[in-house]
C-alpha cells in the first residue's frame, strides 16, 4: 500500500497529458504522438488512487459503496458535459437519421448504441458512430465506469490472484495492438480501441503498483532512465509505423503500455511544488472535456479562411481558448456556488 499524500507529480503530468490530447484532436505535429500516452497515464493514475483507498477497506459493503461512489462521480462528470454538448449531439442526430433513412425503432436503437459507445472506428479509420453524442473523448469516461467494476470482478473471480487477471488483460491488449498497429497485416477490427477493454490493462497496472509498491520502490532509482529509454523507443516505433502505414498517430503500439507504466511510476515519485494543486488537477479534467467545442468552432473558422492545413496554429488557438474558459469557469464556480459547476471537474 502506498502512503496517502497529494501527488503533485500526477497533477502536473495529467495537465501536460491533457494538452497533448488536444494536440491529437487538432492534429498538431509531434505533440499528437506524445498525446497517445495521455489516456494510459490517466487510467493508471485513476487506478492507483482508487485502489490505494479501496484496498484499505476491509468490509464488502465499504468496498462496494466506494466503487459506486467512484462510478457515480465519473457518471456525473459525463452527464454534466453531455448536457453542454447537446447542441452538437442534436446536429449529429439529424445527420445520423438521414444516413439511416428514417426514424424507425431499429434506427433509434442503433443511434442509442452509437451514443453510449462513441468514437468506434473501423479498419479504415471511419467513425462508425458518426460522433453521435457530440464529443468523442467521452468514450474514456464511459469506458472507465465499466472497466473498473470488470477488473474488480475478475479479481474476485480469481480470488485476488493477480497473475491470471494480468494475463487476461494482457491478452486483450495484444489483440488491440494487433488490430491497431498491425491492422494492415492482420485485418482485425479495431472496434475495441475506444471501449472499456482497452482500459483493462491500465487499470490492472495501477492495481499492481498499489499491491507491489514496496518491490517497485526498490527499482525506483532506475525508473527515470528506463522511462527515457521506453519513451525514445515509443517515438521511434511511432515513426516506423507511420512510415509504413502513413499514420504517425496510432492509438496503441507495443511500447505504449511500458511507457505509460513507467511514466506513472516516475510521476508518483515526483513532487513539484505547486501553489494550487487542486486547480491544476481540475484544469486537466476541464481541458479534456471542454476541448471539442473550441475545436468544432475554430475548424469552421479555419475552413472559411482556407487554413485547413494549419494544425499547429489551430492547436495553439484551441489551447488558449480552453485556458481562458477554464479561468472563467473558476470565477463562476467561486462566485455562484452552483452545484452542477463542481460536477464539471
Amino acid at each position: 500500500m502506498i502512503s496517502k499524500r497529494i501527488y503533485t507529480g500526477f497533477d502536473l503530468i495529467k495537465l501536460i497529458a491533457a494538452i497533448c490530447i488536444i494536440a491529437i484532436h487538432t492534429k498538431a505535429p509531434f505533440l499528437n504522438i506524445i498525446g497517445r500516452l495521455g489516456v494510459p497515464f490517466f487510467a493508471i493514475v485513476s487506478s492507483i488512487l482508487f485502489f490505494n483507498h479501496y484496498q484499505r477497506l476491509t468490509k464488502y459493503k465499504e468496498r462496494k459503496d466506494y466503487l459506486l461512489k467512484f462510478c457515480r462521480r465519473i457518471f456525473l462528470l459525463y452527464i454534466t458535459w453531455q448536457v453542454i454538448y447537446l447542441p452538437i449531439a442534436v446536429r449529429q442526430w439529424k445527420v445520423i437519421m438521414v444516413s439511416l433513412k428514417g426514424n424507425s425503432f431499429k434506427n433509434m436503437l442503433v443511434y442509442l448504441v452509437d451514443f453510449f459507445f462513441p468514437a468506434v472506428y473501423n479498419s479504415k479509420g471511419v467513425d462508425l458512430t458518426q460522433d453521435a453524442n457530440g464529443w468523442g473523448p467521452s468514450w474514456y469516461l464511459l469506458a472507465s465506469i465499466i472497466a473498473l467494476p470488470v477488473l474488480i470482478g475478475l479479481l474476485r473471480l480469481f480470488k485476488q490472484r493477480t497473475l491470471p487477471v494480468f494475463i487476461i488483460c494482457a491478452m486483450v491488449e495484444v489483440y488491440i495492438i494487433l488490430a491497431d498497429e498491425f491492422s494492415d497485416w492482420t485485418h482485425l477490427s479495431p472496434i475495441m480501441n475506444h471501449t472499456f477493454l482497452r482500459l483493462l490493462i491500465y487499470f490492472c497496472l495501477g492495481y499492481l503498483i498499489v499491491c507491489y509498491h514496496e518491490l517497485l520502490h526498490l527499482w525506483s532509482k532506475y525508473s527515470v532512465q528506463l522511462l527515457v529509454v521506453c519513451f525514445c523507443l515509443f517515438l521511434v516505433e511511432s515513426l516506423i509505423v507511420g512510415h509504413f502505414t502513413g499514420n504517425y498517430n496510432t492509438e496503441e503500439i507495443i511500447t505504449t503500455v511500458p511507457t505509460g507504466f513507467l511514466l506513472a511510476l516516475v510521476a508518483m515519485n515526483y513532487y513539484p511544488r505547486l501553489h494550487y494543486p487542486v486547480q491544476v488537477r481540475n484544469m486537466s479534467t476541464f481541458l479534456y472535456c471542454f476541448q471539442i467545442w473550441p475545436i468544432v468552432v475554430m475548424r469552421k473558422v479555419f475552413e472559411t479562411r482556407g487554413w485547413e492545413s494549419q494544425h499547429l496554429i489551430l492547436f495553439l488557438v484551441v489551447l488558449i481558448i480552453s485556458f481562458v474558459c477554464f479561468f472563467l469557469y473558476e470565477k463562476c464556480r467561486q462566485h455562484f456556488k452552483w452545484r452542477f459547476l463542481k460536477y464539471m471537474v
